[in-house]
């Protein structure tokens, strides 16, 4: 009996690790997939994502009302807080693993109000499709999104 539980352990440690996820790449916003909640749509809105082991970097092209503007930041992908001003405010983030999708926890302060946001990115339709889930929680309430990219290069 205790070599089968002996035999069992060892094995289990060696199961073989979850795919790695690459979320790297250039994509593009698919706004008649999207959806923003109460929140106003953007005209259009692109990023390049460059990830490694150990860190996702983003920089982002955002066009609305007001025009273009670009903001890069990065996320740390073994669980320490990361730290980022975009958009002119402070935002601390912690982003966990949860099989291969990744979990985003981040806090900002937006105009005095604390803004709360908690993002789940998941690469769908053979890595071709980027699904972001987020939730935003502000002093208004919660808003619920799905922002939906589609891939256009490969790795940038």
């Amino acid at each position: 009996m205790l070599a089968r539980i002996a035999i069992f352990a060892i094995l289990a440690g060696c199961a073989a690790p979850l795919p790695a996820v690459d979320f790297s790449g250039s994509w593009v916003l698919a706004l008649g997939k999207s959806e923003f909640g109460r929140a106003n749509p953007p005209q259009a809105l692109s990023m390049v994502v460059r990830q490694s082991e150990k860190q996702l970097a983003v920089e982002s092209t955002l066009v609305d009302g007001r025009g273009a503007t670009t903001s890069s930041y990065t996320l740390d992908l073994t669980g320490k807080e990361a730290e980022n001003v975009m958009r002119g405010n402070k935002v601390s983030s912690v982003s966990t693993w949860r099989g291969p999708m990744l979990h985003v926890k981040a806090k900002a302060s937006v105009q005095g109000a604390e803004v709360k946001t908690v993002d789940q990115w998941q690469l769908e339709d053979g890595g071709r499709v980027l699904t972001v889930y987020r939730t935003a929680t502000t002093p208004n309430g919660e808003i619920e999104q799905r922002y939906v990219y589609e891939k256009t290069l490969a790795k940038p």
